[in-house]
């Protein structure tokens, strides 16, 4: 990397390299039997070049030859898009959590069998569910240098957990899905992950319909992402710049009920996304984007920050809003750990509190709607109907929409008191919000 570097310096204004170094154990579990075991090795490097002012990207897997990646990126600047900032000359510090020797000691066969024991507690909850099962173990260090002296490393852990539970019937196909995903085992809760299935197995098992009008709809942490992502499009801070957010100009003012808060935070120990360091070599840090229901800030990447005149926030990350591009993507504004802040109420006691509604579990359809408004506009792959405070059954062809920001502002009902990790990297309790528009058959 320190060549690649020195031989950049009288080439190119700026260069910036990120190498990954990855091993990964999948296991999948197929109808309820182990099917497949792989132990797969990966290295990369994403190399970014600032020459006469423009942005070049390349990627290699031969670490034999990098003079290759280094031609490749002063090609593409030629052709890139006027980059108006500075790579990153950070000093981030370590932060606890992201890394557990346990983790890294867990043995394939140690992994199967709590594949086994889940398949096992799910199948003795229904004998007549097809189950497919994936754990995947990751061991990785992550590499980032530059020449404005940044000089980064950090190994990471995780474990994830997936389950899909699927249920055929006639003229019916019923498929749950969850999952986990952790960076210690101590936080890896199989039990909870099975509880849930089998309790939407048990609200499933009656299939009633949903009138076409506004109801009340209770979002369960899963569900979440449909109020949710418009808003994480939203407070993104080239969206922002760019004009394309309702947000733009408004901070300090108080756009959502005065119970909602929303933070994204990298720093917190333990949580799915949290590191060190971006994808750019910025510190992790926590950014306030609303305070009992008042704007408090954006997050930016290294690139938007300068065009925006704003500090960048440490959400520069590979692959986008939600990450996961791995070497190969350049990084653009992502979010780390999504956090809403818990509520004072029970989830039985949203539950009992709605004379008509629907419970969501799950959405067909991310990125339907207007998002830049905060419109959405989603079918619902998993929902329950909600009568006189009780789950009577599952609606089926069922389609629901609305405003995120209409809906957290004036139609809030309440936060459940209980968040938990969902979809990756938000932590949230149940939202119930009134008003929805519900379009059934």
């Amino acid at each position: 990397m320190d060549k690649v570097l020195e031989a950049l310096k009288n080439r190119v204004d700026q260069a910036e390299i990120y190498r990954r170094r990855a091993k990964t154990i999948p296991i999948e579990f197929r109808s309820g039997k182990l099917e497949s075991i792989k132990s797969k090795e990966t290295e990369g490097i994403a190399l970014r070049v600032i020459a006469n002012g423009r942005l070049g990207f390349s990627t290699t897997t031969d670490m034999a030859d990098p003079s290759v990646l280094s031609e490749a990126a002063i090609a593409a600047a030629a052709f890139g898009e006027e980059a108006e900032f500075s790579f990153s000359s950070d000093s981030p510090t370590s932060i606890d959590g992201v890394y557990d020797k346990k983790i890294v000691d867990l043995s394939e066969e140690a992994l199967i069998e709590l594949g086994k024991k889940v398949v096992a507690d799910l199948r003795a909850a229904d004998t007549q569910v097809d189950i497919n099962l994936s754990l995947t173990k990751t061991v990785e260090a992550v590499t980032i240098r530059n020449t404005s002296g940044l000089d980064v490393e950090e190994e990471r852990t995780r474990i994830g957990l997936s389950a899909e539970v699927g249920k055929t019937s006639e003229g019916d196909i019923f498929v749950l899905f969850d999952e986990q995903e952790v960076r210690a085992m101590s936080d890896l809760d199989p039990d909870r992950l099975v509880k849930r299935i089998v309790d939407f197995l048990r609200y499933g098992r009656k299939i009633v319909s949903a009138e076409s009008k506004k109801l009340p709809v209770v979002f369960t942490p899963n569900g979440t992402i449909a109020l949710l992502l418009p808003l994480m499009v939203g407070f993104n801070g080239k969206s922002v710049y760019m004009g394309t957010s309702p947000l733009k100009g408004r901070i300090g003012e108080r756009a959502f009920d005065p119970r909602f808060s929303l933070t994204d935070d990298g720093t917190i120990p333990r949580a799915p996304r949290s590191s060190a360091f971006d994808d750019e070599g910025t510190s992790s840090s926590r950014t306030p984007l609303v305070s009992q229901g008042t704007i408090e800030g954006f997050t930016y990447d290294l690139w938007t920050a300068a065009l925006a005149k704003a500090a960048p926030t440490g959400n520069g990350y590979k692959g986008g809003l939600l990450g996961g591009g791995g070497f190969r993507t350049p990084p653009n504004i992502g979010v780390s750990n999504v956090i809403v802040a818990a509520g004072d109420k029970s989830e039985d006691e949203i539950i009992s509190s709605i004379e008509e509604g629907l419970l969501v579990e799950s959405v067909l359809g991310l990125g339907q709607g207007n998002l830049a408004s905060g419109e959405f506009s989603n079918n619902v792959a998993v929902a329950f109907k909600i009568e006189d405070g009780k789950i009577v059954g599952r609606v089926k062809n069922t389609m629901i929409a609305g405003n995120s920001y209409e809906l957290l502002k004036d139609n809030l009902i309440a936060l459940g008191n209980s968040p938990t990790w969902a979809l990756g990297a938000v932590n949230t309790p149940l939202i119930a919000v009134n008003g929805v528009s519900v379009i059934g058959q």
